[in-house]
Order: structure tokens, then sequence, then C-alpha cells
């Protein structure tokens, strides 16, 4: 049975370079976006170390207080304040943040807590920026 053509291919046609090509461009385009690292923001730092100060509570069974100041600067310390677990710095937040985290792990805001405009979600152990009015007086 004869053949078509008479000599084999010897190379590739342009549709199937192009389509190569095609591959090799979404793949370069697509794999870095997948191997990026999500930028540490002030609210994920707040809320990892609120989540942290929650786990130490809990395993210490004893109320802490967590106090973040308006620079960042943040001090965990037991129930009366006179034993001062841990401190250090994170991305400063919006607003400064005080904290009381029971044993059980739910978190209430703290009795020094002096700026009102932030509301607490205490479910979430999240403080919420309240958005300015229209007018831009804070509520």
């Amino acid at each position: 049975m004869r053949t078509l053509l008479s000599h084999p291919r010897a190379g590739l046609t342009l549709l199937e370079v192009l389509v190569v090509l095609v591959i090799l461009a979404l793949t370069t385009a697509l794999v870095p976006l997948a191997w990026r690292q999500p930028r540490a923001t002030a609210g994920s730092a707040l809320h990892a170390l609120t989540q942290s100060a929650r786990h130490t509570a809990i395993r210490r069974g004893e109320e802490l207080r967590l106090r973040v100041d308006d620079d960042g600067v943040w001090v965990l310390a037991a129930r009366h304040g006179a034993d001062i677990l841990d401190t250090g710095r994170i991305a400063p937040p919006s607003t400064s943040v005080s904290l009381r985290i029971d044993p059980l792990g739910s978190c209430r805001p703290g009795s020094d807590a002096a700026d009102s405009r932030a509301s607490f979600d205490m479910l979430g152990c999240r403080v919420v920026s309240t958005p300015p009015r229209a007018d831009g007086v804070p509520e």
C-alpha cells in the first residue's frame, strides 16, 4: 500500500509551533503568580498576634491582656499587668488596640480602649475599623 506522501515529514508545521509557543507563554505567565507569597498587612499581622495570644491564654488557663499601640509596639501581659509575658512590634495598625482574652479564648475590648473609631468583632476576635462618613467626620 502506497502512502500519499512520497517522503516522511521532516519538521513541524507552523500551527504546531504556534500551539507550543502559546502553551509556554501561558505557563510563564501563570506559574510565578502561584508561587508569589501574599504580602503581610497590618490587619493580618494584628490578626496573627491576637490568635497567638488566644492560644497562649488557653494554654496558660488564665486571662491575658494584649495592648497594641499606634506605632505597632505590643505587650502581652497577665491579667493584672504585673507579669509581662511577651513584647514585640508589628506593622502599625490603623488604631491602638486593647484586648482582654479569657482562658477559654474569647476576646473582648480592654477597659483602657480609648479609641472609638474601631469596632470589635468578638466572635472572630478582630478589630474592624469603621469607615468615615461621607462628610469626613468620624462617627
